[in-house]
């Protein structure tokens, strides 16, 4: 009786341990997948940069907020243009913003960034350029990038995107 008992007991922690080895196995994996992205989360703000002709940004903005993205986007589209940075500045040049007549999903508005041309190698990211040259730079605008930062993030609906667009066609 008492081999009969061991041999289950044996067993039993003979699939514990190869259930705690699997699940370690399966989190390095999973752990290892996700890394990249970790660290480009730790290191800041992602780039948002275009590869194609024309660059689009589309943004879901929630309808009570629509004020506070405009806000936002007018102080983008002039910091670009008032760039001392001849690559903004030219990414500045190009920057139209569309309102949809349409309403979006949830009574969103959709908003339109057109950058045509598009800038290669441009970072477009909204709060980049906002936080590195709007009010001639850090330190001085500390506060005023918080708060379009807010109004930014605060009006934004999730389920926006960027588009590269090629010229097939012209007539």
């Amino acid at each position: 009786m008492r081999t009969m008992l061991s041999k289950k007991f044996r067993m039993g922690r003979m699939w514990f341990g190869a259930t705690i080895v699997a699940t370690l196995a399966v989190g390095v994996l999973l752990g290892s997948s996700f890394a990249p992205g970790a660290e480009a989360e730790a290191q800041g703000t992602p780039t948002l940069t275009f590869s194609g002709g024309v660059g689009v940004i589309v943004n879901l903005v929630n309808s009570g907020t629509t004020a506070n993205f405009e806000k936002v986007m007018k102080a983008y589209g002039e910091t670009l243009a008032a760039s001392s940075n001849a690559q903004r500045k030219q990414m500045g040049a190009g920057f139209k913003l569309y309102r949809a007549a349409e309403q979006g999903p949830n009574n969103t508005a959709i908003y339109y960034s057109i950058f045509d041309p598009a800038v290669s190698g441009g970072d477009y990211q909204h709060i980049t350029v906002l936080a590195e040259e709007f009010g001639g730079g850090p330190p001085g605008n500390g506060d005023e990038v918080r708060a379009l930062y807010t109004d930014y993030t605060g009006a934004l609906a999730p389920g926006g995107s960027a588009l590269n667009l090629n010229l097939v066609m012209e007539f």
